[in-house]
């Protein structure tokens, strides 16, 4: 019995194979060549008009043409970069773009979809299939968005697993500190990268509930950096070898992501992009609208892994421009190995020399049970690299004890340790970059215990569903605020109840359009009673 079961699927799948080609045959035969006219409109009464052969994505027919469309993933609708406001109907999202919009943007799609409303509707370019005459806008900073190229010329360690990398642009870029480029990853190294990892990485990608894209041999794939410095001429990226799945470490096997290395000795490796002194590598740039407002304000940095190289380019203006406002920058980190030495000492001047500046590094461990208060041998060792003169600041500045065998800092997470050094602000601004758990939970905090205004959570989008993850946050704190007005017994732990479910089971995971449903179930039971919702959170499952 279980032979016939195996063979009628395997046909199956077969045949689901052979209609897929066909399509593809199908497509590429008899589905190009027809004339369209693709019309790009931008500010300052900008307009192009390109004649081009339908069928083609979007996103090739624009890049192919000069518009340099940030596309992180190389068009396989994971990174949600390659937003595109259209004016020409061309049909609502496909199952893979609806994650990487807001609630907000896909009502005012469908009301121009559907009504007519508004001047026109947002889309991934990498998912839409020219087939009629499409007109379109671009940002005007997108028309000024180039490509370049640049010599690696130096290449520093500044953790066991970070790495400050120097490039040298054959031309000046010009660009606004927090802003970010898109290195174009070499071919040859992609394809070893997935011969070597693909299926480690597919297994992690099953383990965390994410879709596995495999490399597709001739795409070009670009990974996004921040800019760390503010040189027009001399390009600083702080790169960070981590890996697919944080519960498979590299030192155990796990596959890393894709990327440049962090290998600290140059070696002959196929899967590893070495980053050679001298070698010529390619980028678009720059991208990006993370950037200081110019307004007073009270400004809080909020930094973790590699999310560093942006809080740094935006910290040296503030302090550049000689800005007096109270700021604060928290350093998320797992132990004090991790903690780029380098840069201590003059985030420590920053602090004494700047009575409204202050600097709070948060260990939270590398894994659970893990105290980070008590220093290994590799963090004494990392502590010990420093100077003496530094050494010694550091201890003054409480960080570490005497003996340099304690951290005497701030252990745990950076969201719960607002309120110590926080008072609610009007005009307060949270700048951030970093991984997503620590990004989606410091924002939740901020806006529950410090108002913070959903304007003023200032970050850029790697992953294209940190956006609709924020907005979901304030969504979630709008029922919060429901909840208390109804004078409900256990307000406290049914709103506790929807956070965990929204954010650990749902938003962590990406579940973005399930995040949606969650909140309107939840809406619809509170409108019910409060009894409703409580049953409700007890029998949902996501």
């Amino acid at each position: 019995m279980t032979i016939p079961l195996f063979l009628g699927a395997g046909i199956l799948a077969l045949l689901v194979l052979l209609l897929s080609i066909f399509s593809e045959v199908v497509y590429q035969f008899f589905g190009r060549g027809e004339k369209r006219k693709l019309i790009v409109l931008s500010d300052d009464e900008y307009r192009k008009e390109l004649d081009i052969e339908g069928g083609e994505r979007l996103l090739s027919l624009l890049q192919n043409r000069g518009f340099n469309i940030p596309a992180a993933c190389g068009g396989m609708a994971t990174c949600g970069q390659c937003k595109i406001k259209l004016h020409t109907d061309v049909g609502f999202y496909t199952s893979v773009e609806s994650p990487h919009f807001d609630m907000r943007t896909r009502e005012a799609a469908r009301k121009y979809l559907e009504q007519g409303v508004g001047d026109g509707y947002v889309r991934l370019a990498c998912q839409v299939r020219v087939e009629k005459d499409v007109s379109l806008y671009l940002p005007k900073d997108t028309l000024h968005v180039k490509k370049y190229s640049a010599r690696v010329i130096k290449k520093i360690p500044i953790t066991s697993d970070k790495m400050e990398m120097w490039l040298k642009p054959s031309k000046p870029i010009q660009y606004k500190p927090g802003q970010y480029i898109q290195l174009a990853i070499p071919e040859d190294f992609a394809e070893e990268h997935y011969k070597k990892y693909g299926d480690l990485i597919k297994e992690a990608c099953q383990k965390l509930g994410k879709e596995f894209v495999p490399y597709v041999p001739g795409t070009t794939l670009y990974r996004g950096y921040s800019l760390a410095s503010v040189e027009p001429d001399l390009l600083k990226l702080i790169v960070r070898m981590a890996p697919v799945d944080p519960c498979m470490p590299l030192e155990k096997g796990g596959p890393p992501c894709i990327g440049p290395s962090c290998i600290h000795n140059y070696i002959q490796e196929q899967s590893l992009w070495n980053f050679f002194l001298g070698e010529k590598i390619r980028f678009t740039g720059p991208y990006g609208h993370f950037m200081l407002k110019e307004q007073p304000h009270t400004a809080v940095f909020v930094a973790g892994g590699a999310g560093l190289a942006p809080i740094l380019a935006v910290m040296e203006q503030w302090f550049h421009e000689g800005r007096q406002d109270k700021a604060i920058f928290f350093l998320g980190e797992r132990r004090f190995q991790d903690i780029p030495t380098l840069y201590l000492p003059k985030w420590l001047k920053w602090e004494r020399e700047n009575p409204n500046f202050q600097f709070v590094p948060v260990l939270s461990g590398a894994f659970r049970g893990d105290n980070p208060a008590e220093m290994n041998d590799v963090d004494k060792k990392c502590f010990y690299n420093v100077s003496e003169e530094d050494r010694q600041i550091i201890k003054e500045q409480g960080l570490v004890d005497e003996q340099g065998n304690q951290w005497k800092g701030q252990v745990g997470f950076i969201g719960p340790l607002l309120r110590k050094y926080l008072s609610p602000d009007s005009d307060i601004a949270f700048y951030l970059c970093g991984p997503a758990p620590m990004t989606v939970t410091v924002i939740d905090s901020a806006a529950n215990v410090l108002y913070l205004k959903k304007e003023n959570a200032l970050f850029d989008d790697f992953t294209g569903t940190l956006t609709p993850s924020v907005d979901l946050l304030y969504q979630k704190l709008e029922i919060k605020e429901k909840i208390f007005s109804l004078n409900i017994p256990n307000a406290d732990k049914l709103i506790e109840k929807v956070g965990n479910i929204l954010i650990i089971q749902l938003i962590l995971k990406d579940k973005i359009d399930a995040s949606y449903d969650f909140l309107k179930q939840v809406r619809e039971a509170l409108d019910k009673s409060p009894n409703e919702l409580e049953s409700m959170l007890l029998s949902y499952k996501s």
